[in-house]
Formats: C-alpha cells, sequence, structure tokens
C-alpha cells in the first residue's frame, strides 16, 4: 500500500474525523457583524459569558444591569455605559447642549444616571467653596463692604486678548 492516496478515500477521513465535531461555545464560527448583534440581544456581559460556556454546558440568561455616567471631559462631556461594572464608553466630545439631548433620551428608558465628578471637577468646587467661605468671613468683619463685581470666563480671555495685534 503506497502513501498515495485517492480523493475519494481523503474525503471519507475528513467525514469520519469531522461526524463528531462540535464548535467549543454557541458564538464560534460567527462573522463580526453577526457577533455585533448578539452583543445589542444579549448584552455584552451575557454575549462574553456565551462566549466561554461550551456546548455541554447550560447558559442562563441574566438581566444586564447597566447604569450610565457622565463626566467633563478634555474636549466636552463624555458619556459611559457600565453594564455589570464593565465600564463603555458611549458617547464622547458631546457639547452642553447635546449632552442634554442624550440625558433625557436615556432617562426616558428607566436607566440610572450619575454625574461623575472628575479632579479638575472637584478642584473648582473645592475652590469655590473657599471663595464663598472668604466672603462669608469678610462681610462678618465688615458688613458695609462691597463684594467685587463677578466676572465670566469670557470675560476674563477678552480681557487677556485686549493687547493682541496681528
Amino acid at each position: 500500500m503506497g502513501d498515495d492516496l485517492s480523493e475519494d478515500e481523503i474525503q471519507r477521513m475528513a467525514e469520519k474525523l469531522l461526524a463528531g465535531y462540535q464548535p467549543a461555545s454557541a458564538l464560534s464560527g460567527l462573522d463580526p457583524e453577526e457577533m455585533r448583534m448578539a452583543r445589542r440581544l444579549l448584552g455584552r456581559s451575557n454575549t462574553e459569558r456565551l462566549s466561554i460556556t461550551g456546548r455541554d454546558e447550560r447558559f442562563k440568561y441574566r438581566r444586564p444591569v447597566h447604569q450610565i455616567e457622565y463626566y467633563r471631559g478634555g474636549r466636552g462631556w463624555a458619556v459611559d455605559l457600565l453594564e455589570n461594572g464593565k465600564r463603555q464608553t458611549f458617547k464622547a466630545r458631546l457639547s452642553d447642549n447635546q449632552l442634554r439631548i442624550v440625558l433625557d433620551a436615556i432617562r426616558k428608558k428607566g436607566v440610572p444616571i450619575r454625574h461623575f465628578e472628575t479632579e479638575a471637577e472637584k478642584q473648582d468646587r473645592l475652590e469655590q467653596q473657599l471663595r464663598l467661605e472668604e466672603r462669608a468671613r469678610r462681610l462678618e468683619t465688615n458688613p458695609t463692604e462691597k463684594d467685587p463685581p463677578v466676572r465670566s470666563a469670557r470675560f476674563d480671555i477678552l480681557n487677556n486678548l485686549k493687547d493682541f495685534r496681528l
């Protein structure tokens, strides 16, 4: 018997080898579009669990716990979706108006929303609190003293640029 096998013999051997084959999980062999659809239907955490669950194990769907966090980033507002504690960026680089529209739509769905305070916002809040306490102390010692006029950030920028010439 030689080492040469006919096409029919190779085909029969392949069929015998693959007769009992089953993929490792229900999601193996899906293309990226189908995986994205599965993530949208089941949720990211359930899809990950299903991809590691073997064929012999029973998969039980668990309703994911969603929460929305929003915060001010370097280039505008960002909105993150937390699904079972795992963070995923939902929207980024939003203006104040766009943020309001997105959060209103999410509130209508009944998803809990919370503002995440960044370090920069925390520092601004603490500085403002110190200014208010200083003002209160100043008014206690001299109640007739007037407060300096409050200026906007836009005024400060324009004031810095007033001597700028091209």
